[in-house]
């Protein structure tokens, strides 16, 4: 007997991370249905899945996983670092929603069997007395002093708890280390974007670096497969800082004090320079290295790059961005080339007026062609 093909529900796709797993996951031929998520229109093609514009804070979210049979969900929607979020706001976002998606895949009649989290390493906080190589039953940073931090150690919490109260449900908490990403840098990659990267005088700390690539990989494979558990999503090994930026040909020099860090990073930020978040800023200082025994052995998922290819790789491409026309500029000049594209066509079929005259012009002018996604309206 054939196997039921899988329905999945995916947070999150307005942002890369969970739109680049949207594609791949409508690529395999056991998912039957994808169904993404999020308060924003995606940026990007989510080819033949369906876009909901939904807040994972709304009602109809337990209405939506029974509607239409949701069996895997694919939270990708939490955040430990933002350019544009305030902690409060964060919190709702990352707390208050997760505990209502949680809610809304709780009870009798539930379809879903398998829930997949996105987290991050820094729930294991950044400090001078960490052991290299921290593995997944490594004491969480449930005290730390940064918004953000506790927040994603709370979101993990109440998964876990979720998970002991509903035992057909495989959780899975998957803390990836700063992914590198050059269409939409994060606050450390853009920060390792500058033509000049300051460090912090006196520190080099040891870093793991993930491209964008293995990110989704790792996503993708725990939506398929592996028992339930925390996982540590990282390249094996860390290298320090110093190390990485001259093996991808970036200036640096220690330009940040060590006493009055946090003084001079809002100075950076009030320039425009660089946004350096407190968790970051313990990063820079202490570093952080993580295990990824687990998820070779459990999930069979190992970085196609190390840390150092991974940053090579983001650089370069940062260096083409550079040089790339503005989008939204060649938008509007490919709109005027196809507009007098259809003029010329017409003149040349004889639509013009007898003394040569161009034809009046069109009552609408053209648009820009919308992403290739499907809307679907909310069940009733």
């Amino acid at each position: 007997m054939a196997s039921k093909k899988r329905r999945i529900l995916v947070t999150g796709v307005a942002r890369w991370w969970g739109a680049l797993v949207v594609q791949k996951l409508v690529e395999d031929p056991e998912v039957a249905e994808v169904i993404g998520i999020d308060t924003r229109e995606p940026r990007y093609d989510l080819g033949r899945a369906d876009y909901l514009k939904l807040d994972v804070r709304h009602s109809l979210i337990g209405k939506l996983v029974r509607a239409v049979g949701i069996d895997t969900v694919v939270h990708t929607l939490t955040r430990v670092d933002s350019f544009d979020m305030d902690p409060r706001r964060a919190h709702e976002m990352n707390v208050i929603g997760t505990l209502n998606l949680l809610a809304g895949c709780a009870g009798e009649g539930s379809p879903v069997r398998r829930f997949v989290l996105k987290s991050s390493s820094h729930v294991y906080g950044s400090r001078f007395d960490l052991p290299a190589g921290l593995r997944e039953d490594h004491r969480l940073d449930s005290n730390s002093r940064h918004q953000f931090v506790r927040d994603i150690v709370e979101v993990e919490s109440y998964v876990t708890d979720f998970g002991l109260r509903n035992p057909k449900i495989d959780i899975l908490a998957l803390r990836f280390a700063n992914s590198l990403n050059p269409d939409e840098p994060q606050p450390l990659a853009r920060y390792l974007d500058l033509e000049v990267v300051p460090t912090v005088a006196g520190y080099d700390p040891a870093l793991q670096l993930i491209h964008r690539d293995d990110c989704v990989a790792a996503m993708v494979l725990a939506t398929k497969r592996g028992p339930a558990g925390a996982y540590n999503i990282a390249t094996p090994g860390a290298e320090p800082l110093s190390r990485l930026l001259d093996s991808a040909g970036k200036l640096h020099a220690p330009l940040l004090p060590p006493f009055g860090l946090e003084l001079a990073a809002f100075a950076i930020r009030k320039a425009g320079v660089a946004f350096l978040s407190p968790q970051l800023l313990d990063l820079l200082r202490w570093g952080r290295s993580l295990s990824t025994a687990k998820a070779a052995r459990e999930l069979g998922f190992r970085a196609k790059r190390d840390s150092r290819a991974a940053f090579e790789d983001f650089t370069q491409q940062r260096r083409v961005l550079r040089y790339a026309p503005d989008r939204h500029s060649y938008q509007y000049e490919k709109e005027l080339e196809d507009f007098i594209h259809t003029r010329q066509v017409a003149s040349e079929n004889g639509e013009g007026d007898s003394n040569g005259a161009a034809p009046p012009p069109a009552t609408e002018t053209a648009k820009p062609r919308p992403r290739r996604h499907r809307s679907r309206p909310l069940p009733r």
